[in-house]
């Protein structure tokens, strides 16, 4: 059987690919593939020049630009290949738009930093024309391929089950710290495309997060596990385990990525090679149907990296000769990112969240009347020392905010103007906090967020360094919480329209906490800089009943050091 696990080239080979990256991802799985498959790059900018050079010098790319402008003016360029951390996508895309000199893009996974960018993405590029597809590559893993063909030709029958089981280590890139992101947008992305190329779009999905023990950086999304539920009753199940047992601290390994569909007629079994050594391993498959006395197990030469890649951009040089939507356009891609941010709102809230409440509220924030926001462009080199974050306003030039990607320079941390300016160096329960207290300030019909809100939206978590301390120096939270509400009153039950802003104190509590974390040296802003910027300020509510139950800010520091450090003397 003809499992048609080799992806479709394009007849025109020689489209001219400009391409944006020169890291890992691009040297050693784009160009090789491009390679293979006779595909033409001809031009490369990164920002390092140096790196670039490298990679050019390596793949006989002919023309190296030094910088993003260079490289997007070119008449000459029909494809732009952008490879950049997904901070910087967004705005590159919206280079290549401005100029309408390139016919096609190939973004990188994940297409924004979220669903709203994304479709800010998608929107830009069919405004002017320029064909977007995504660079989603496990679909084009010969295993997962295969599995689509025995979907097609029936030879599994009505899929009823499916699992995917990861239990790998991956390769992390500086920016994920910056970011705050470990599994959900790395490589869960990759399992829900999958899912959806074999399956179609689910109702929707039920996701359970906890953090990684061994990524030291602050995260919720470590270790996933999720249900993707089918209006046909299809369930499929998917473990994301980056842990993997103490697989780096001395015991034994045992890494793997398998695939499971079981269906009415037969099932497939699928094992994929590139968490293996060498990351080029070939995946396998084995199947079988009613009437089978034993599996099937072809076998071939190719692998996920880096073979795949040359599918992800055929499919979009096919869609640039035959006038077609790509196999992965930004707009199918859109699904994708849909079901990514539902599984971080799932996880948060504990629930099925459907698919169509990310793309219906994300239509309804397009509706409300555009408000001058500031744009927060990451500075330095992302997971260096240097890393700063900058409030540029949206009216700047664009090219402004692209070179401080590619040409980077230190800047001073801003102050808080607006719960929309908190700086992406606050950890992910730093900002449930934030979220929760306007929560917990609406809850109580308050026109504003103070001190108090920010106390109960901590307790109302549950959990974090803050929490695990207040615990540890015997607060019951429950006497908190009513402590709290003695102080303070319900307010008229009317709902303020807009954003409820940050009283001068809250302001303050939150510089105090960023300036906590830099006096004890740490790089992000979590709860317990929050908690020892609430104790600082000591005037408002929260302060006062800290104090009352005999919360001392030094004592609660030097537990927060323990509960960071235990084997550490403060």
């Amino acid at each position: 059987m003809d499992l048609n696990i080799h992806p479709p080239l394009p007849a025109r080979k020689d489209f001219r690919i400009g391409i944006l990256g020169s890291g890992f991802i691009v040297s050693d799985c784009h160009l090789v593939s491009y390679r293979k498959a006779g595909f033409n790059p001809v031009a490369i900018s990164s920002r390092s020049v140096e790196n670039a050079l490298k990679v050019a010098n390596r793949h006989g790319i002919l023309k190296t630009y030094d910088t993003y402008e260079q490289l997007l003016d070119d008449p000459t360029i029909e494809v732009l290949d952008i490879a950049v951390p997904p901070n910087a996508q967004l705005a590159l895309i919206k280079a290549a738009c401005a100029r309408k000199t390139v016919k096609g893009i190939l973004a990188q996974k994940p297409l924004g930093m979220d669903y709203a960018e994304a479709l800010e993405a998608v929107e830009c590029c069919e405004k002017v024309g320029i064909t977007l597809a995504v660079n989603q590559n496990m679909r084009y893993d010969q295993s997962v391929r295969a599995a689509k063909t025995l979907l097609t030709n029936g030879t599994i029958g009505e899929p009823v089950f499916a699992t995917i089981d990861m239990r790998g280590v991956p390769h992390f890139m500086p920016w994920q710290e910056e970011l705050g992101w470990v599994t959900l947008r790395i490589m869960s992305i990759h399992h829900i495309d999958c899912l959806r190329y074999w399956f179609g779009n689910p109702e929707g999905i039920y996701c359970s997060t906890r953090p990684d023990p061994r990524t030291k950086f602050p995260h919720t999304d470590g270790i996933c596990t999720y249900i993707l539920e089918y209006a046909n009753g299809l369930r499929c199940v998917v473990i994301d385990d980056i842990w993997t047992g103490p697989a780096k601290e001395g015991c034994p390994a045992d890494i793997s990525i398998k695939w499971r569909i079981e269906g009415m007629n037969g099932l497939a079994v699928g094992d994929i090679g590139w968490c293996k050594d060498p990351y080029t391993s070939p995946s396998s498959i084995r199947y079988a149907s009613k009437g089978d006395k034993e599996f099937h197990e072809p076998r071939w030469t190719e692998s996920w990296f880096p073979d795949a890649f040359a599918g992800t951009m055929g499919q979009l040089l096919i869609a640039l000769e035959t006038g077609k939507e790509p196999a992965i356009s930004g707009r199918d891609n859109l699904k994708t990112m849909a079901l990514v941010d539902a599984a971080y709102l799932s996880a948060w809230q504990k629930r099925m969240i459907r698919l169509r409440e990310v793309e219906e509220k994300a239509q309804l924030k397009k509706l409300q009347p555009k408000q001058p926001t500031p744009l927060r462009v990451t500075l330095g080199h992302p997971g260096s020392e240097n890393t700063k974050t900058e409030k540029i306003r949206a009216s700047l030039p664009l090219r402004i905010k692209i070179r401080n990607w590619f040409f980077p320079k230190p800047k001073q941390l801003p102050s808080f103007v607006h719960e929309s300016d908190v700086p992406n160096n606050f950890t992910p329960h730093s900002q449930q906090v934030l979220a929760l207290a306007l929560k917990e300030a609406d809850r109580l019909n308050h026109t504003f967020v103070g001190t108090e809100h920010l106390l109960l939206g901590m307790i109302k978590l549950g959990q974090g360094v803050a929490v695990n301390v207040l615990l540890k120096m015997g607060v019951v939270l429950e006497t908190v919480r009513d402590k709290v509400e003695k102080e303070i009153s319900t307010g008229p039950n009317v709902k303020i329209i807009g954003n409820i802003p940050y009283t001068p104190r809250v302001k303050k509590v939150l510089a105090l906490a960023t300036k906590e974390a830099k006096a004890l040296h740490h790089t992000y802003v979590g709860t317990e800089h929050i908690l020892l910027g609430l104790l600082h300020e000591g005037d408002g509510v929260a302060g006062r009943v800290l104090k009352q139950l005999g919360v001392d800010t030094e004592k609660t520091r030097q537990e927060i050091l323990k509960e960071l450090d235990p084997n550490k003397n403060p």
